[in-house]
Protein backbone atom coordinates (compact mmCIF):
# COMPACT_ATOMS: atom_id res chain seq x y z
CA UNK A 1 0.00 0.00 0.00
CA UNK A 2 2.79 2.43 0.85
CA UNK A 3 6.56 2.51 0.96
CA UNK A 4 9.12 3.26 3.63
CA UNK A 5 9.01 6.89 4.70
CA UNK A 6 5.65 7.56 3.07
CA UNK A 7 2.72 8.78 5.14
CA UNK A 8 -0.33 6.66 4.30
CA UNK A 9 -2.76 9.51 4.87
CA UNK A 10 -0.98 11.72 2.36
CA UNK A 11 -1.24 8.92 -0.21
CA UNK A 12 -5.00 8.38 0.22
CA UNK A 13 -6.12 11.91 1.02
CA UNK A 14 -6.40 12.87 -2.65
CA UNK A 15 -8.58 9.86 -3.41
CA UNK A 16 -10.83 10.61 -0.44
CA UNK A 17 -11.15 14.25 -1.46
CA UNK A 18 -11.78 13.43 -5.14
CA UNK A 19 -14.50 10.91 -4.32
CA UNK A 20 -16.26 13.38 -2.02
CA UNK A 21 -15.94 16.22 -4.54
CA UNK A 22 -17.63 13.99 -7.12
CA UNK A 23 -20.56 13.44 -4.75
CA UNK A 24 -20.85 17.17 -4.10
CA UNK A 25 -20.60 17.96 -7.81
CA UNK A 26 -23.44 15.57 -8.59
CA UNK A 27 -25.53 16.91 -5.71
CA UNK A 28 -24.99 20.47 -7.00
CA UNK A 29 -26.70 19.51 -10.28
CA UNK A 30 -30.00 19.33 -8.40
CA UNK A 31 -31.89 22.50 -7.60
CA UNK A 32 -32.72 23.12 -3.95
CA UNK A 33 -36.26 21.90 -4.64
CA UNK A 34 -35.03 18.79 -6.48
CA UNK A 35 -32.70 17.92 -3.59
CA UNK A 36 -35.73 17.37 -1.37
CA UNK A 37 -37.95 15.55 -3.90
CA UNK A 38 -38.39 11.85 -3.27
CA UNK A 39 -38.11 9.97 -6.58
CA UNK A 40 -40.49 7.21 -5.42
CA UNK A 41 -41.97 5.86 -2.23
CA UNK A 42 -39.22 4.33 -0.11
CA UNK A 43 -36.45 5.89 -2.22
CA UNK A 44 -34.04 8.52 -0.98
CA UNK A 45 -34.02 12.14 -2.01
CA UNK A 46 -30.66 13.52 -3.17
CA UNK A 47 -30.36 15.30 0.17
CA UNK A 48 -30.99 12.05 2.04
CA UNK A 49 -28.15 10.44 0.04
CA UNK A 50 -25.85 13.21 1.27
CA UNK A 51 -27.10 12.80 4.84
CA UNK A 52 -26.46 9.07 4.60
CA UNK A 53 -22.83 9.78 3.68
CA UNK A 54 -22.53 12.12 6.66
CA UNK A 55 -23.87 9.41 8.98
CA UNK A 56 -21.68 6.75 7.43
CA UNK A 57 -18.54 8.86 7.90
CA UNK A 58 -19.30 8.98 11.62
CA UNK A 59 -19.88 5.24 11.83
CA UNK A 60 -16.67 4.47 9.95
CA UNK A 61 -14.70 6.85 12.16
CA UNK A 62 -16.01 4.99 15.21
CA UNK A 63 -14.97 1.70 13.63
CA UNK A 64 -11.53 3.08 12.75
CA UNK A 65 -10.98 4.08 16.37
CA UNK A 66 -12.07 0.63 17.48
CA UNK A 67 -9.60 -1.08 15.13
CA UNK A 68 -6.85 1.08 16.60
CA UNK A 69 -7.81 0.41 20.23
CA UNK A 70 -8.68 -3.31 20.16
CA UNK A 71 -6.86 -6.40 18.97
CA UNK A 72 -8.41 -7.72 15.76
CA UNK A 73 -11.99 -6.67 16.62
CA UNK A 74 -15.02 -8.08 14.89
CA UNK A 75 -16.70 -5.01 13.43
CA UNK A 76 -20.40 -5.12 12.71
CA UNK A 77 -21.60 -4.38 9.22
CA UNK A 78 -22.45 -0.69 9.15
CA UNK A 79 -26.10 -1.40 8.50
CA UNK A 80 -26.15 -3.26 11.84
CA UNK A 81 -24.80 -0.12 13.55
CA UNK A 82 -27.50 2.18 12.24
CA UNK A 83 -30.91 1.84 10.63
CA UNK A 84 -30.16 5.13 8.86
CA UNK A 85 -27.73 3.25 6.64
CA UNK A 86 -30.62 2.13 4.45
CA UNK A 87 -33.70 3.86 5.79
CA UNK A 88 -34.19 7.50 4.85
CA UNK A 89 -34.45 9.70 7.94
CA UNK A 90 -37.84 11.16 8.79
CA UNK A 91 -36.36 14.44 10.00
CA UNK A 92 -36.51 17.46 7.72
CA UNK A 93 -33.13 18.10 6.14
CA UNK A 94 -31.77 21.32 4.70
CA UNK A 95 -28.81 21.55 2.33
CA UNK A 96 -26.99 23.83 4.78
CA UNK A 97 -27.31 21.44 7.72
CA UNK A 98 -26.34 18.36 5.71
CA UNK A 99 -23.43 19.96 3.85
CA UNK A 100 -22.03 21.60 7.00
CA UNK A 101 -22.32 18.28 8.82
CA UNK A 102 -20.62 16.44 5.98
CA UNK A 103 -17.75 18.92 5.93
CA UNK A 104 -17.25 18.88 9.69
CA UNK A 105 -17.38 15.09 9.91
CA UNK A 106 -14.96 14.66 7.02
CA UNK A 107 -12.54 17.14 8.60
CA UNK A 108 -12.71 15.15 11.84
CA UNK A 109 -11.97 11.98 9.90
CA UNK A 110 -9.04 13.61 8.03
CA UNK A 111 -7.59 14.92 11.27
CA UNK A 112 -7.80 11.49 12.87
CA UNK A 113 -6.17 9.76 9.90
CA UNK A 114 -3.41 12.37 9.70
CA UNK A 115 -2.32 11.58 13.26
CA UNK A 116 -1.82 7.86 12.68
CA UNK A 117 1.68 6.49 12.09
CA UNK A 118 2.22 4.27 9.05
CA UNK A 119 2.58 1.04 11.02
CA UNK A 120 -0.99 1.12 12.36
CA UNK A 121 -2.57 1.31 8.90
CA UNK A 122 -2.16 -2.47 8.66
CA UNK A 123 -3.87 -3.27 11.98
CA UNK A 124 -6.24 -6.20 11.51
CA UNK A 125 -9.96 -6.42 12.01
CA UNK A 126 -12.63 -8.92 11.09
CA UNK A 127 -15.84 -8.19 9.28
CA UNK A 128 -18.86 -10.49 8.88
CA UNK A 129 -18.99 -9.98 5.10
CA UNK A 130 -15.40 -9.08 4.15
CA UNK A 131 -13.57 -11.53 6.40
CA UNK A 132 -10.11 -10.67 7.73
CA UNK A 133 -9.10 -7.13 6.73
CA UNK A 134 -6.58 -4.39 7.43
CA UNK A 135 -7.31 -0.87 8.68
CA UNK A 136 -6.54 0.82 5.35
CA UNK A 137 -9.41 -1.15 3.78
CA UNK A 138 -11.84 1.01 5.76
CA UNK A 139 -10.48 3.98 3.80
CA UNK A 140 -10.96 2.04 0.55
CA UNK A 141 -14.56 1.45 1.62
CA UNK A 142 -15.12 5.19 2.11
CA UNK A 143 -13.78 5.96 -1.36
CA UNK A 144 -15.88 3.23 -2.98
CA UNK A 145 -18.93 4.27 -0.99
CA UNK A 146 -18.69 7.89 -2.13
CA UNK A 147 -18.26 6.74 -5.73
CA UNK A 148 -21.29 4.46 -5.46
CA UNK A 149 -23.48 7.30 -4.25
CA UNK A 150 -22.09 9.74 -6.83
CA UNK A 151 -23.27 7.26 -9.48
CA UNK A 152 -26.61 6.99 -7.69
CA UNK A 153 -27.02 10.77 -7.90
CA UNK A 154 -26.16 10.70 -11.62
CA UNK A 155 -28.87 8.09 -12.18
CA UNK A 156 -31.38 10.08 -10.09
CA UNK A 157 -30.72 13.22 -12.13
CA UNK A 158 -31.00 11.32 -15.42
CA UNK A 159 -34.33 9.85 -14.32
CA UNK A 160 -35.69 13.37 -13.68
CA UNK A 161 -34.96 14.52 -17.21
Amino acid sequence: MYGVGERPFELVRGKLVSARIEVLAQLAKFSREEQALRPARGKWTPLQVANHLYICDGLILTQMRRVQSEENPLLPAIEEDSSTFYEPPDIPLTPEVVLNGMAARREELYHYLSTLPAEVWRRPFRHPEWGQCAFYQLIDFLIDHDQLHAHQLVAMKAARQ
